[in-house]
């Protein structure tokens, strides 16, 4: 009997692969010339073995007599598992799981090529190879009932390998680009649907959106149609693209023809670099890490100049007002901003945070500082935002806005001192969502990680910060002849002025009455109702935000997404 017990466990052992598959993921809009990529790929000798998993193989249009016979094409119909554990953006690829499983079994292939749809987010995909996430596939192949039967048997497959690493592994993520499109991608209000007709409500967005994050996540970037621009163009292209993502390999090309070594087994994926190493995020690390060494050095690097294609990093440590910052940028940019349930934030705040006494005490107290504010509240003002041609139109006519290609970081509201927001633009598209609570609210366990270096710079940016922590504006610009200076007098124009200034730090300090009264009281004010004295100071007409604890994702089943 034992005898047996082990040539079965022998028998299991000898049908893994000897090293795991390595997978490429390509990404690439629709006539970007992703496909004839492919093509290229299928329909040559380059001696190397490869299967290629498509979402259309109609949309390929090879010949089956031309493929060449060391090649493998086949074709998922996608199946989506949505992983319960908290974690809403975590979905796995059953289709893709299934079909790499049977490719390792095969142990014919020595590549795989999986086409991500022109509509997806490479992410979405990637995050199905991650080792992270092998606890939760393990359980997950053990329910539920409604289970695909060939997803469940390929989880279960690669439960008993030891997690999908064994099998098959992701290696390079790739995303070709269209030279004689770019910028005119970054200069439209398209949302996909308006390109294709399969687009599902849940994966609308806009096209500068998708592309811009295609673009961030790729590991190599193929350029493709470079003979459709002219020299200056082909400068221009190069360098933004640079600038959204410095750590990735470009390779220029016509009619999608590469040497396709350069795509397979570069060995260059790491997911969590590649959610946290975009090229305006190195940006902002290099300036802290200089900062920290002690450093004065904050500007960028003299190559980035070149082809006047520059970035700069606004930091501030003021907050922003809001109606000032809504004010500059409704009409110039096409905003994306949350939409909440209506109803239940207002239900859930009549509940229990501090006695009505309190509420009417601090409305006595800011009484005499709301006076000087009154004849600003008589005024109508018009802020709803003009249609989108209209945006559109304005932003190509403002000077200091028309060449802004890309914007990401978080800023930092007056009346919203607890939750850091979140800034994330593209083109003429701009999304100002909720993010994190400002570490300095939280204690040290819920932020600090471990990691001797990160967790450096968390402390220094909270002690650099003095009383308000590591609350500030950082957000970092990405475009052509940027007027550096104008940009950064517009954006500290939106920042609380002196006097405001001192007003929210008299709140903040929990100190209350009358404006140069000599006996001010000091108490513990409760962060609701903080927010609430705030933004009857200062006017916020921004939709409410999902709460801070309800945005920070320290750990979903030992992944991170914050």
């Amino acid at each position: 009997m034992p005898s047996r017990v082990s040539s079965k466990k022998a028998a299991k052992k000898a049908s893994l692969p000897p090293k795991a598959l390595p997978v490429t993921l390509l990404s690439g809009f629709l006539g970007s010339g992703k496909t004839t990529l492919l093509q290229n790929i299928l329909k040559t000798d380059h001696g190397m073995k490869i299967a290629v998993i498509v979402n259309d193989i109609g949309a390929i249009n090879v010949d089956a007599s031309l493929i060449n016979k060391t090649h493998r094409l086949t074709q998922t119909q996608e199946k989506v598992i949505a992983l319960q554990n908290g974690c809403i953006c975590c979905t796995l690829r059953g289709d893709l799981l299934e079909e790499l499983v049977r490719l390792s079994e095969l142990q014919e292939f020595d590549y795989v090529i999986v086409e991500s749809s022109g509509i997806s987010e490479p992410e979405q995909v990637a995050e199905t190879f991650d080792a992270r996430l092998a606890d939760t596939m393990s359980m997950v192949a053990d329910g539920p009932e409604g289970l695909d039967p060939g997803v469940r048997k390929a989880l279960k497959i690669i439960k008993n390998a030891g997690g999908l690493e064994r099998l098959a592994k992701l290696d390079t993520t790739v995303t070709v680009i269209d030279a004689f499109t770019l910028f005119h991608d970054f200069d439209t209000d398209d949302m996909l649907s308006s390109r294709r007709d399969d687009v599902m409500p849940e994966d609308e967005r806009t096209v500068s959106d998708l592309m811009v994050d295609q673009i961030e996540f790729a590991d190599v970037i193929v350029l493709n149609k470079t003979d459709m621009v002219d020299a200056d163009m082909r400068k221009r292209t190069l360098q933004l693209v640079k600038r959204l993502n410095h750590r990735a390999r470009i390779l220029e090309t016509n009619y999608g023809k590469i040497d396709v070594r350069e795509i397979l087994n570069t060995g260059l994926f790491n997911l969590e670099r590649a959610q946290t190493g975009y090229g305006w995020l190195q940006d902002l690390h290099a300036m802290t890490l200089r900062q920290v060494n002690g450093k004065n050095v904050v500007t960028p690097k003299p190559e980035t100049e070149e082809y006047d294609v520059q970035n700069f990093v606004y930091t501030q440590r003021r907050p922003f007002h809001p109606r000032r910052l809504y004010t500059l940028l409704y009409d110039k940019f096409i905003l994306q901003l949350e939409h909440p349930d209506d109803g239940e934030e207002e239900e859930e705040e009549g509940t229990g945070m501090s006695d009505a006494s309190d509420d009417t005490e601090m409305e006595d107290d800011i009484e005499a500082e709301e006076d000087d504010e009154e004849e600003d509240d008589d005024e109508p003002i018009n802020d709803a935002p003009p249609d989108n041609s209209i945006i559109l139109a304005n932003k190509r006519n403002d000077p200091l806005f028309r060449r802004l290609f890309r914007s990401k970081g978080e800023f930092f509201l007056a009346t919203r001192p607890q939750q850091a927001g979140e800034w994330s633009q593209a083109g003429a598209m701009l999304t100002m969502t909720g993010g994190r609570p400002w570490f300095c609210t939280l204690p040290e366990e819920d932020y600090l990680t471990g990691d001797a270096e990160i967790d450096r710079l968390v402390k220094h940016d909270l002690a650099s910060g003095g009383e308000w922590g590591d609350r500030r504006q950082e957000i970092v610009f990405i475009g052509e002849s940027l007027d550096v200076k104008a940009l950064e007098a517009v954006l500290n124009g939106c920042l609380l002025d002196d006097d405001e200034y001192v007003q929210w730090e008299a709140i903040m300090r929990g100190k209350f009455g009358k404006k140069g009264s000599k006996s001010k009281r000091k108490k513990a004010v409760d962060p609701a109702h903080l927010q609430e004295a705030l933004q009857d100071l200062f006017e916020d007409g921004f939709p409410d935000w999902p709460l801070p604890n309800e945005v920070l994702t320290v750990d979903h089943a030992g992944h991170s997404h914050a």
